[in-house]
């Protein structure tokens, strides 16, 4: 699990308790109409756009969220090290045992490739389209949260136009100036707030982890092709330190001298 994003969040959580005061949030900034314009007009425009059976694929997103794939990149990595040296002393068939242990499916597929003797340009063509298509999906995800930012502000408006119509057509009337305006301005606190400091950092986010899953999925095709060229391990293992940053260079460095 990455803390980052709950840390980012109870850092939000702290500046708006500290700026707005325990007693304002449950008081001046609490209002059960401009709750239900902004958050149900939100859940409704995602009913309307999206299909039920996207809408629940799209919600699994946010568990991604909370997921880091550093750890899984370098264990990859260490797999198909591990795959070429006995690939090279027990020939390709050996790996069929392996592919059980296999549970990432990109790789798994790569090496099932490796084992029925595909061509090295067949299967990197094979894997960047397997890359491309998981590529588009990512962008449904993203997409969904982009559009979750839009909703907010636009349905915050209305809280706002619902309660300044309120306010004028009471105006004649002190007592319900106060609670029209709050109202009012509640709902544009809402939107803003969900659209700049939840849906856009979450859509922004997961692009920058399909980024990375790309970058991380390139490497290992580099890996895997050389496998399926014949080549020795170091070789396979050179290949794929020359695209690793310096930092997990040193990490597998530090792990060989381990022995681990």
């Amino acid at each position: 699990m990455d803390v980052s994003i709950v840390l980012g969040l109870f850092v939000v959580l702290g500046i708006l308790g500290v700026t707005i005061g325990p007693d304002a949030i449950t008081g001046l900034f609490f209002s059960h109409e401009a709750f239900a314009v902004v958050f149900g007009g939100i859940l409704a425009a995602s009913l309307v756009q999206y299909p039920l059976r996207d809408l629940g694929a799209l919600i699994v997103r946010f568990k991604v969220l909370f997921l880091s794939s550093s750890r899984g990149y370098r264990e990859h990595i260490a797999l198909l090290i591990r795959l070429s040296h006995k690939m090279h002393t027990q020939g390709r068939a050996s790996l069929e045992k392996d592919l059980d242990l296999i549970h990432d499916s990109f790789i798994k597929h790569a090496v099932e490739l490796v084992i029925a003797n595909y061509p090295p340009e067949q299967i990197k063509l094979m894997l960047k389209e397997m890359i491309e298509n998981s590529e588009k999906r990512h962008e449904q995800g993203i997409y969904y949260f982009e559009q979750l930012a839009k909703f907010a502000p636009g349905f915050a408006l209305v809280g706002t136009l619902i309660g300044l119509v309120k306010l004028l057509s009471n105006i004649s009337d002190p007592k319900s100036l106060g609670p029209n305006m709050a109202t009012a301005l509640v709902s544009t606190f809402y939107g803003v707030t969900l659209s700049n400091l939840v849906f856009l950092p979450m859509a922004g986010r997961l692009r920058v982890m399909s980024y990375k899953e790309r970058i991380h999925k390139e490497i290992l095709v580099e890996g895997i092709v050389s496998m399926a060229q014949g080549e020795l391990p170091y070789v396979v293992k050179e290949k794929i330190f020359m695209l690793v940053t310096d930092k997990d260079r040193a990490y597998f460095k530090t792990q060989e001298k381990s022995g681990s």
